[in-house]
């Protein structure tokens, strides 16, 4: 039986998530355990065991002497970790090359479907959230490339992999202030698209150039932008000016 503690930290770590990918907790700024317990109505102990995990998972960071805060990469960070993502997403994609079945085949294009029937929904919502898009891109984007390391059947590949594309959430939220938000998204999920056509065809050059190709778009969209400094720097700034 699931505990109610288990259910309100899952609660906490989803909502406190949010909170950092949206940009309502601010890249940098410190991170009061206190705080959110009241934003979210919930004890302490179910906020500091998300904390916890979103430590683990690289979303915030203890500085010594100063306490938690939420994380603040840099440019070269940023682009470090995708030059790792490339890496790691190379290996993925020709193992699944060599190894995905059709039932494999199948469920990549069922998730491609299922994007796009949902992404046309919000289009027909006259009162859909504007960051929704985005929201949703990010998701079926990310299981895209994880299902994909998934056909490995290797444990450490697929975390790996999980991982970055997880880190990498912090980068993606540039796509909430770029104007060109849908033709981004148009464009990464033709990629998508040519990739899964590739894995297809067995092609395995072919899909390769694709990833790399669909990773320059990251880079050109979500990190070579005038927003990141090249020294990260921690606030005192508290997350919550009005508790």
């Amino acid at each position: 039986m699931i505990s109610k503690n288990s259910v309100l930290t899952d609660y906490a770590y989803t909502e406190i998530l949010r909170m950092i990918l949206s940009g309502e907790i601010k890249h940098g700024s410190r991170i009061r355990e206190d705080a959110l317990a009241k934003q979210l109505e919930i004890s302490r102990t179910p906020i500091r065991e998300a904390v916890n995990r979103l430590t683990q998972n690289g979303f915030i960071t203890t500085i010594q002497r100063k306490g938690l805060y939420c994380v603040k990469f840099t440019r070269k960070e940023l682009l470090d970790i995708i030059e790792l993502r490339i890496t790691l997403e190379t290996l993925a994609i020709e193992k699944c090359i060599a190894l995905a079945s059709e039932e494999d085949i199948l469920r990549f294009q069922m998730t491609i479907s299922e994007f796009q029937e949902k992404l046309e929904g919000l289009h027909t919502k006259e009162d859909a959230d504007s960051n929704a898009m985005t929201l949703l891109h990010n998701e079926y984007d990310i299981r895209f490339h994880v299902d994909i390391a998934r056909i490995s059947t290797s444990t450490r590949l697929i975390q790996y992999v999980s991982e970055v594309e997880n880190l990498l959430l912090v980068a993606r939220q540039r796509i909430y202030s770029n104007n060109q938000r849908v033709e981004i998204i148009k464009r990464s999920w033709e990629q998508h698209r040519l990739m899964l056509d590739a894995i297809r065809t067995r092609e395995k050059k072919q899909a390769c150039a694709l990833l790399e190709e669909h990773l320059a778009l990251m880079k050109e969209t979500q990190v070579n932008v005038d927003y990141f400094d090249e020294i990260a720097e921690y606030s005192e700034e508290t997350a919550f000016e009005n508790v």
